[in-house]
């Protein structure tokens, strides 16, 4: 039985290279394509309009397209990947511990997304981060409490959804307890199925029960549970999602391209046995869609020939995912309250927000607010996190309180890492400090000779108190732009004027 190219193409969510869409993404939207990805790679320096340059056209052909992209706020951000997120990420809003103020946040977020034609927000990460060395989740969690994860978790995804865009709750069956970064090898996690129902699961639980439109799983191997992927494995995503936590909407992959998936099973043999498993979109990655919509149609219709995938499978994922299309079709949405994004306001949800997560050891608010000199150790951010900007400068420079910025490549010999010349109080702007020898060893020669400094970490804050004889350190617990201006209004006590988004 051979597979009509449209019903395969209603499962597909690809992206495509450049700004502007491509015409073969034009005409694969007209064969019916459930939506297309955008990131990082689709935000060029000195872009325009999103709505203009890319959601308009798309819906032009097609007006209930799903258009998603990853926007958790903080360091992960798509809309603002050129300047920062103007929202503080999960990490932040789990310390500050305000439900209350996350709903808000993800409301904010989803406002901003439906302003500019986006109706599918790839967020918020569910995962419980019980590994605080973990190279991929991190600031990423509300935090490593399972029951902290949870409420925040339901909180993100009614604040998004009450705006009229889909919530992602990710990744399944939980991300948080790897040493490895899924983007580049296969993390495997060591976890019965007591554990995972203790620790991983509540977080998913409740955002399913807040009603959670889709449920993306993750490259990730529970070897207890099944030797496959999560995302490829019929015994999590059937039997433990949809069987056991009953859930009905829609389950959709982790990018296919990341290399544990992609260099063994290639596109075509991921999508078919990722549909096989129950999921119902498949997600392909960044990587320009052009020639991999026709190795998965092949490969989709090899599997219904040999019957190790079925036509009706297709239909009930295809099924699924119209009724997706159709609950986020900005026209049907179009009269609903919370319509296009208004002015920001004074002061911004997310510089508050921000602000109510810094924590400050040893660091006391300065009375004169003397312009400040900065070092920025400048680390390599993982692959979700791509090459958004962070650090003080420009922040600094807004409140008219940089004195000097000096960025330090990694692995820069430290005895080679000058302090600043001039008076004046110094800030050194580290990621994620304490794992990384290199930090440690330049923040250290930099303290031998200037025992003033101040530390600036903007990652993972410590879990408990310091040491009283602690060096000084301003935590912002995230690298986004919110984080990044609340963090120069303490050290420099000025306060930021205006909307954060120029």
């Amino acid at each position: 039985m051979r597979a009509d190219i449209s019903l395969v193409n209603a499962c597909l969510l690809p992206a495509y290279a450049g700004r502007s869409p491509a015409d073969w993404i034009l005409r694969a939207a007209e064969a019916g394509l459930a939506g297309v990805g955008l990131f990082g790679t689709n935000f060029p320096p000195g872009a325009g309009s999103l709505r203009e340059e890319v959601t308009g056209p798309l819906r032009a052909v097609r007006p209930d397209l799903l258009i998603a992209l990853d926007e958790e706020g903080g360091d992960v951000t798509r809309l603002d990947y050129r300047r920062g997120s103007v929202y503080p990420g999960s990490h932040a809003l789990g310390a500050v511990d305000d439900t209350g103020l996350t709903r808000e946040v993800g409301a904010a977020i989803a406002r901003d997304l439906r302003a500019e034609g986006v109706n599918l927000c790839l967020a918020p990460c569910a995962d419980v981060n019980s590994r605080p060395d973990n190279p991929i989740i991190g600031v990423r969690s509300f935090g490593d409490r399972p029951d902290l994860v949870a409420r925040h978790t339901a909180a993100y995804v009614r604040g998004v959804q009450e705006l009229g865009v889909a919530a992602t709750v990710k990744h399944f069956p939980g991300h948080g307890d790897t040493r490895t970064d899924s983007h580049s090898a296969l993390p495997d996690i060591d976890r019965d199925a007591a554990s995972l129902d203790a620790v991983d699961l509540p977080p998913f639980r409740a955002g399913i029960a807040a009603g959670a439109k889709a449920v993306m799983t993750g490259h990730i191997r529970l070897s207890r549970l099944d030797g496959l992927p999560a995302t490829l494995s019929r015994r999590i995503v059937t039997g433990l999602l949809r069987e056991r936590l009953g859930y009905r909407g829609v389950v959709m992959t982790d990018a296919l391209e990341m290399a544990p998936v992609v260099r063994r099973w290639g596109y075509g043999g991921a999508a078919v046995a990722a549909l096989a498993a129950g999921a119902d979109l498949v997600v392909l990655g960044a990587t320009d869609g052009e020639k991999l919509l026709p190795e998965i149609h092949d490969a989709v219709q090899e599997a219904l020939d040999r019957g190790t995938l079925t036509l009706e499978r297709v239909a009930e994922a295809a099924c699924r995912v119209a009724s997706l299309r159709a609950w986020a079709d900005p026209g049907r949405r179009a009269g609903e309250a919370g319509g296009p994004a208004a002015d920001e306001p004074s002061p911004p949800v997310g510089l508050a927000a921000a602000r109510r997560a810094l924590w400050a050891h040893r660091v006391p608010r300065p009375a004169g607010g003397r312009p400040l000199h900065t070092v920025r150790l400048a680390t390599v951010a993982n692959l979700a996190v791509g090459e958004a900007p962070w650090g003080l400068r420009t922040p600094l420079l807004g409140l008219g309180a940089l004195a000097s910025a000096t960025d330090v490549e990694p692995g820069t010999d430290p005895a080679a890492v000058l302090s600043p010349d001039g008076a004046g109080p110094l800030a050194v702007v580290v990621r994620d400090a304490a794992r990384d020898p290199w930090q440690l060893a330049v923040l250290r020669a930099l303290r031998d000779r200037r025992p003033d400094l101040v530390t600036v970490d903007m990652g993972l804050a410590p879990n408990g108190p310091l040491p009283g004889d602690a060096p000084a350190t301003l935590f912002t617990r995230g690298a986004g732009l919110a984080n990044a201006v609340a963090a120069a209004e303490y050290l420099s006590g000025r306060v930021w004027r205006g909307p954060l988004r120029t």
